[in-house]
């Protein structure tokens, strides 16, 4: 089974059925249903994903979709290790705090990033699915 880490707007275009989805990452979404791949979600994605939500008038329902992440078998959710604050400096050419997290994670667990971040596809640090 192949791990993958997700950032915020791709896993807030999934849950919305986006089109700004790209076709590569709704591919290891659907992998992720069939059983067939594990998707890792940072905790700060969750925190960003909440915001995002009430940002845009609450399209999805937040608690429904995070005990489908905590129930299901193809979403993993990683907490962030203050240990990973150790990893920024490595990560500087990405600019958000918030992405060097998700970033530094994909990197520990060796995942390919789903992500359409141009300033994380730039920096060439993981790789981008």
């Amino acid at each position: 089974m192949d791990d993958y880490v997700t950032d915020t707007h791709t896993l807030y275009w999934y849950l919305i059925a986006s089109p700004k989805l790209n076709v590569d990452s709704k591919a290891v979404f659907d992998e992720a249903r069939a059983g067939t791949a594990l998707i890792h979600i940072s905790t700060i994605v969750l925190a960003e994903l909440f915001y995002l939500n009430v940002k845009h008038s609450y399209p999805i329902d937040f608690e429904a979709e995070y005990q489908k992440f905590e129930a299901g078998s193809q979403f993993v959710l990683t907490p962030f290790d203050p240990e990973d604050v150790l990893d920024f400096g490595r990560d500087s050419s990405v600019k958000e705090m918030h992405d060097r997290i998700i970033v530094g994670l994909a990197r520990r667990l060796d995942a390919p990033l789903l992500t359409s971040d141009n300033n994380i596809i730039a920096s060439g640090l993981v790789k981008i699915v």
